[in-house]
């Protein structure tokens, strides 16, 4: 019973990456704010608790991986010389 719950949890992580992926950076924060919510819920079991921490870690590290991602970005364009308008 224990080996069906790890391959239960590597699915699990697996869907949530690529899940990620197709998930723009907005509704990644939106998820965040939605997973909050539920774990401050004092209905939400452990398990349960744990399972959106987990996909909330996940998130979480896919949001600064794209924001980390653009800021290298930008400061290639300033160290290139080339105007940068965030307007």
């Amino acid at each position: 019973m224990a080996e069906k719950g790890q391959k239960d949890r590597k699915t699990d992580q697996s869907q949530t990456q690529d899940t990620t992926d197709e998930m723009t950076l907005e509704q990644i924060f939106s998820r965040l704010e939605e997973i909050t919510k539920k774990m401050e819920n004092p209905e939400t079991g452990l398990e349960d608790a744990f399972a959106l921490y987990k996909e909330g870690d996940t998130l979480l590290k896919e949001a600064e991986k794209r924001i980390s991602l653009v800021d290298r970005q930008v400061r290639a364009l300033e160290d290139d010389g080339t105007e940068v308008d965030f307007q």
